[in-house]
């Protein structure tokens, strides 16, 4: 029975892992990627850094990360869904073996005494051990065992890639929260030299060097530099709540970064394309629904077929618990099943179809997944020599508009420059350090994607062992756990 058992499984597994779709066609990737060739962007062949953001050398931004691997609410979500996940393809594994089942019933019968009032009272006891199988003939159960485990893989991976996205946006928020925070500073500083120029105006009206258009155009520019603070200040809260949402935190608004954004070295190495796919969790969450959808349509094709079904049971009845498990007494039988669907008004037809629909979808979700794969790093490759352009010219252009500034703030002291050419040097300076804030964070945020974008180190979210260890916990976290 044994044997038969072994072989009989042994077929099913063989013929479920016939039903695996292989990786549909992909475009051909080159042996390293177009962005980094072009722009000669180091050593792209080798494999990328696990533990990149522990790399970017600010121990703030990594506390920040460390605290949304604890605390963030969407990943605690796929942290369920993939516990959740697990245990049903656990449960689907049962489906190959033997159920048994036990049973125990007590029964009592009271008989009327012709001619009599008297009753007679028998108590009876019975027991009863049933086990079913299916031998798993055609491999249906099989694959959807192999299915569900398949499926489990994937939310594996989503959850990977959530701790890598979580991080990432942590990371990315802490970036925008610091850039806000520049604006601010830069705001009230436009702010108080806009009231400056008011003041010196208001001085030169009133000993008639200047007229009153001078007067109304500065009153106007202080008026205009205090609707942009309020406006920087509203955006600093914004930025703020972000990523305190991020962090699981209330999201009241005052947090506030107390650091600098990080110096950037070079690029590190991007790997090879074709090892992006098998490094990026979406990718191989991707690829374990595919297979996971070829082993459901062999399910649904091996539902058509008949099925066989083995049944052994045993039962006893006694007046007493110790009578009914006397094995001489008890009744056994086996019995033997074949069930084949006839009609099913075409149940069965059109699941096997839609299972088919499936594993075509699956096949083009996957390819979608790795194109999207590809184009992210691509971007983020030659994005980031664009912004170490842009951030050297606008740090040039900062520098000489702050010079215009000074003579033009000079002049006009002197009589020689006109308000409209003072008002020009303020907008041109604050227009270049504003311009220079968002380059330089768009930089660090792009850096934040390549680094993403390159699935590296997803199961610590691009942290180190050490980082994580040396991350306090916040209030909010300690009582959480």
């Amino acid at each position: 029975m044994r044997g038969a058992a072994a072989i009989i499984t042994g077929l099913s597994l063989s013929l479920a892992v016939n039903a695996c779709a292989g990786k549909p066609r992909l475009p051909v990737a080159p042996r390293s990627f177009a962005a980094a060739q072009a722009m000669a962007a180091g050593a792209v062949t080798e494999a990328p850094a696990p533990y990149w953001l522990s790399d970017l050398g600010s121990v703030e931004i990594s506390g920040f990360a460390v605290e949304a691997l604890r605390s963030n609410p969407e990943l605690k979500a796929a942290e369920g869904r993939a516990e959740a996940a697990r245990h049903r393809a656990r449960g689907a594994r049962g489906g190959l073996l033997p159920t048994l089942t036990l049973g125990l019933t007590g029964e009592r019968i009271e008989t009327p005494v012709p001619g009599s009032q008297a009753r007679t009272r028998e108590e009876f006891m019975t027991s009863s051990v049933t086990s079913t199988w299916e031998p798993d003939v055609w491999g249906r159960l099989t694959a959807r065992a192999l299915a569900s485990d398949l499926n489990a893989d994937a939310l594996e991976a989503d959850l990977d890639a959530a701790r890598l996205s979580t991080a990432g946006r942590a990371a990315s928020d802490w970036v925008d929260l610091l850039a806000a925070q520049e604006q601010h500073a830069l705001a009230r500083e436009d702010l108080d030299t806009r009231v400056r120029a008011l003041d010196l105006t208001q001085r030169r009206y009133e000993r008639g060097l200047a007229d009153a258009l001078a007067l109304r155009t500065a009153r106007s520019q202080v008026a205009s530099a205090r609707a942009g603070e309020a406006q920087a200040a509203d955006a600093l809260l914004i930025s703020a709540r972000r990523l305190q949402e991020t962090l699981g935190r209330y999201p009241d608004g005052a947090l506030r970064a107390a650091s600098e954004l990080p110096t950037l070295a070079a690029l590190n190495a991007a790997g090879a394309p074709n090892d992006l796919l098998e490094r990026r969790p979406d990718v191989v969450a991707a690829e374990q629904r595919m297979r996971a959808a070829g082993f459901r349509v062999h399910e649904a094709r091996a539902a058509m077929l008949p099925r066989l079904t083995l049944t052994a049971s045993a039962d006893g009845i006694g007046d007493r618990l110790t009578r009914i498990d006397d094995l001489d007494s008890m009744v056994t039988s086996l019995i033997a099943g074949l069930t084949a669907p006839i009609f099913r008004g075409g149940a069965l037809r059109a699941e096997r179809r839609a299972a088919s629909a499936e594993q075509r979808t699956a096949a083009a979700d996957y390819v979608g997944a790795a194109l999207a794969a590809w184009r992210e790093v691509e971007a983020a490759i030659s994005a980031d020599a664009s912004l170490a352009i842009r951030e050297r010219e606008l740090a040039s252009a900062a520098e000489e508009a702050r010079a215009a500034q000074t003579l033009a703030e000079r002049e006009y002291a002197r009589g020689v420059a006109t308000i409209f050419e003072l008002i020009d040097a303020y907008t041109r300076r604050i227009d270049a350090e504003r311009g220079l804030i968002d380059v330089r964070a768009n930089r660090v945020s792009n850096r934040i994607l390549y680094h993403v974008a390159l699935g590296g180190g997803a199961e610590t979210g691009g942290l180190s062992p050490a980082a994580i260890a040396a991350a306090p916990k916040h209030d909010a976290e300690e009582k959480a756990q």
